[in-house]
C-alpha cells in the first residue's frame, strides 16, 4: 500500500462498533495504540514524540470502568471526552466513552505520518494560555490530532472526530493559526 493510499483506506477498525463494556476489543484497540507509541516512535520533523507511560487512575471520579484502568491515560483520554456530569454550571466535569473515538484510535499515526499530503490540513495555533500546538486535520474523514512541542520532544495531547458541534471552533482555529 502506497503513503497516498494509507489515509484514503482508514475506515474504523471495528465494522460493528465497540462498546466500552467489550474488553477483548478494548483490549485490542489498546494493543495498537501500544504498538503505535510505545513499541514504535513517530518522528514529526526530526522530533520524536513522546506518550507519558502512566496508567489510568480517575475511573471513579470520571464514573469510567474501572477496566479502565489498565491502560494508558493517554488512550483513555483519546477514548473518551469530557462532558459536564450534571445540569447545573458547577456541575464537575466526567469523561465519557465515545465509539467513535475509540474505533479511531489506528488513525493517529497515519495522520501524523502524513502531515504533507494535500488531504491533511496542518496548522499551528497559539492557545489561550500561550502554549503553542499543532493541528493535524484530516477533512475529509473529520479527524483531528494535537500534539505539542515540549522540549526536547513532541507530546500526544489527543485525537478525536470533528463534528457539526465543534467544527466551526476548529475551523476558527485554522483561520486565526499561526502564520
Amino acid at each position: 500500500m502506497t503513503v497516498a493510499d494509507e489515509l484514503g483506506a482508514l475506515k474504523p477498525y471495528f465494522a460493528d462498533g465497540v462498546a466500552e463494556t467489550e474488553q477483548e476489543k478494548m483490549d485490542e484497540l489498546h494493543a495498537i495504540f501500544h504498538r503505535d507509541f510505545f513499541e514504535n516512535t513517530v518522528i514529526i520533523d526530526g522530533t520524536p514524540l513522546k506518550v507519558k507511560p502512566y496508567l489510568y487512575k480517575n475511573s471513579k471520579k470520571d464514573n469510567l470502568p474501572v477496566d479502565f484502568e489498565q491502560y494508558y491515560e493517554k488512550f483513555v483520554h483519546v477514548i473518551t471526552r469530557t462532558i459536564k456530569g450534571g445540569k447545573y454550571k458547577t456541575s464537575r466535569k466526567i469523561r465519557e466513552f465515545r465509539e467513535e473515538r475509540a474505533n479511531r484510535v489506528h488513525w493517529i499515526r497515519p495522520i501524523l505520518e502524513n502531515k504533507e499530503d494535500k488531504r491533511i490540513t496542518y496548522f499551528r495555533y497559539i492557545e489561550d494560555d500561550g502554549t503553542l500546538r499543532d493541528y493535524y486535520w484530516y477533512r475529509g474523514k473529520q479527524y483531528i490530532v494535537i500534539v505539542e512541542y515540549i522540549q526536547p520532544d513532541y507530546a500526544l495531547i489527543t485525537g478525536f472526530c470533528v463534528d457539526c458541534d465543534n467544527q466551526p471552533y476548529y475551523q476558527n482555529k485554522y483561520i486565526n493559526r499561526e502564520k
